[in-house]
């Protein structure tokens, strides 16, 4: 009965917004669920967190104005599409640099849609202890993802997208 348990639980995957003793937070400038924004559309809610922490780059920008970024997400040569470009290879930078090689051949490279998933509970786990949540995985991450380095990286490209498509007026808050 234990192997077969010890089996059932090393092949599930579970994803959590909170520790088992805090609640989803619950902030009027995001959306009502922002662990499933950031599972569902993690573009959208990543941009609006940066313009909402970096007021001094982004005053001018209104945070829902990043909803009219132009292009496809699968269509790399749209704005959309290269943000969502260095977004994959950014979070799986940053899982390739902290998971043990198993774990991440298993979640990052197995199957497109756990990879996926766990790219987006990354960036959950970024927004959310923020906000002082503490986002549960099973398997359990290391701590040090939310503050990795890489995530300069991502800002970057954030505010070098927005910046450009305001000088180009295609962003603003008209």
């Amino acid at each position: 009965m234990e192997t077969a348990a010890s089996h059932w639980v090393k092949d599930k995957i579970v994803l959590c917004p909170t520790s088992d003793t805090e609640w989803l937070p619950m902030h009027p400038d995001y959306p009502a669920d922002i662990f499933t924004s950031c599972l569902t559309t993690p573009i959208q809610i990543a941009l609006r967190w940066f313009v909402r922490r970096n007021h001094h780059s982004m005053g001018s920008l209104n945070p829902e104005a990043v909803d009219a970024i132009p292009g496809q997400a699968n269509d790399r040569k749209t704005p959309l599409g290269e943000l969502n470009w260095i977004f994959t290879a950014v979070t799986d930078s940053i899982a390739w640099n902290v998971l043990p090689k198993p774990l991440f051949q298993r979640l990052f490279r197995q199957d497109l849609l756990v990879a996926s998933m766990f790219r987006n509970f990354l960036l959950a786990d970024r927004i959310l202890r923020s906000l002082n949540c503490t986002p549960v995985s099973y398997p359990p991450l290391p701590p040090g993802i939310a503050d990795h380095p890489l995530w300069q990286a991502w800002d970057l490209a954030c505010e070098t997208c927005l910046f450009g498509l305001l000088k180009d007026g295609i962003l603003g808050n008209h």
